[in-house]
C-alpha cells in the first residue's frame, strides 16, 4: 500500500488551539486510511484564493472551527493531503461568502 504524506499549514496549526490541534490529529490518522474523509466543497464555493486547487474539502473540529484540505497525486509523489487552512466559524463563514 502507498504511503499518504498528510502536510499541515504550520502558521494555521500554531494559530489553533490545543483542543484544535488535538482533534486535527485525530483526522490526519484517518485521512491516512481514507483521504476523502471530509465533506467536499462544491466548486462555486471555493474561495478564490484557493482556486488553484484540484479540490478541497472541510473538516469540523470543536467548538466550532474548521480545517480545509486537499488531495493531490501523482505517479512520481504518491499522495498528498495539505491542510491549507484552519479558523473558527466565524473566519469561515466570511471565507466562503456566507
Amino acid at each position: 500500500m502507498q504511503e499518504i504524506d498528510v502536510v499541515v499549514d504550520e502558521k494555521e496549526f500554531r494559530l489553533s488551539g490545543d483542543l484544535h490541534r488535538r482533534k486535527l490529529r485525530e483526522y490526519v490518522a484517518g485521512l491516512k486510511k481514507e483521504p476523502f474523509l471530509g465533506d467536499r466543497i462544491p466548486r462555486r464555493l471555493v474561495p478564490k484564493r484557493f482556486r488553484e486547487l484540484l479540490n478541497l474539502f472541510r473538516l469540523e473540529l470543536p467548538e466550532g472551527w474548521r480545517a480545509l484540505y486537499t488531495v493531490a497525486s501523482g505517479p512520481a509523489a504518491g499522495t498528498q493531503i495539505r491542510i491549507v487552512w484552519m479558523g473558527n466559524h466565524t473566519r469561515y463563514e466570511r471565507l466562503l461568502g456566507f
